[in-house]
């Protein structure tokens, strides 16, 4: 058992080097993070650790997990992460370590039968592990998603709602909760020019491991019926999942006397691979723009139009 346990610290060593030097390169956000190393690592660790014996197959699989976990929480702290980091990663490392289990348990039987699925899961891991490595793999990164959403006030009471001082004390989204709020907000008028200052703190470890960072968002425009604003400065810990750009808020009358808002988040997606990071960054943002209407300019509950 202690030899196992010093198999598993070793190939947590490697690991947590080999993704510390791609952490500091240009790949930080690739797939070669987020795909490659999870894989070759779940593999590394089967053939490391003794399989359930006798117990068959799921209880293989079960005994793989709760090592690959290990293995991932012992990496974790290797590279000082914190825990939305671990549970951002946790669902794509789950299903490349299950990839890993199947590929390693074929390789394993050695059966004639079995050599094309064996040889075809690891051609698709590095299919998929070469994405966003050069323009001719790469998925559109710009997006701008809008959620609309109708309020009784007026188009006035509305902007009289963004003048006023920024408090967030609303219900937010299960997934934004992972996420800390600002410590302070530094908020002048709602004039073109002026720049709102918010500042974060996240402790990584829940209490220390401390990283402290800013947003500074920039009113661009002031129409009639229209609000535009840039991010200038984002070393929040926020900016390590989503490049935001700006937002785009349109106002839109109606007979009752309220309002239809349209808030629209411009956002670039730094992460890949695509289908995971690209369904993720559309949740955030689409639910940071309803809290965003509820708190700052509606400052009531809303339900989103159709």
């Amino acid at each position: 058992m202690e030899r196992v346990g010093v198999r598993i610290v070793f190939a947590c060593g490697v690991a947590a080097i080999v993704l510390r030097t791609l952490l500091d390169s240009d790949f930080a956000t690739s797939t070669l993070v987020y795909i490659l190393v999870p894989f070759v690592f779940s593999a590394a660790l089967y053939f490391l650790v003794p399989s359930a014996k006798g117990e068959g197959v799921v209880a293989d699989f079960l005994n793989h997990l709760r090592i690959v976990t290990i293995g991932f929480l012992l990496t974790s702290a290797f590279l000082f992460e914190g825990f939305i980091c671990v549970l951002m990663f946790m669902p794509i490392y789950y299903f490349l370590a299950t990839l890993a289990f199947v590929f390693a348990w074929l390789l394993k039987r050695r059966e004639d039968k079995n050599r094309l699925q064996v040889v075809a899961i690891p051609a698709l891991v590095l299919v998929a592990a070469a994405e966003g490595l050069i323009p001719a793999t790469t998925f559109e990164r710009e997006e701008a998603q809008t959620f609309s959403a109708y309020s009784p006030q007026s188009v006035a009471e509305l902007k009289a709602n963004m003048a006023e001082p920024i408090t967030f004390s609303g219900e937010r989204h299960w997934f934004l909760k992972l996420f800390p709020l600002p410590d302070r907000v530094e908020a002048s008028s709602l004039a073109a020019g002026d720049v709102h200052k918010l500042h974060f703190t996240y402790r990584r470890w829940g209490f220390t491991n401390v990283h402290k960072g800013e947003m500074h968002v920039k009113i661009t425009e002031v129409g009639t019926r229209t609000i535009a604003t840039e991010i200038t400065r984002n070393d929040s810990y926020l900016a390590n999942y989503l490049d935001v750009h700006g937002t785009r808020i349109r106002f839109e009358p109606v007979a009752d006397g309220g309002t239809k808002i349209h808030l629209t988040v411009l956002s670039r997606r730094t992460l890949d691979p695509v289908w995971y990071f690209g369904p993720v960054q559309q949740l955030a943002t689409k639910n940071s723009a309803r809290f965003f209407i509820e708190e700052i300019i509606a400052r009531h509950p809303v339900e989103e139009l159709e």
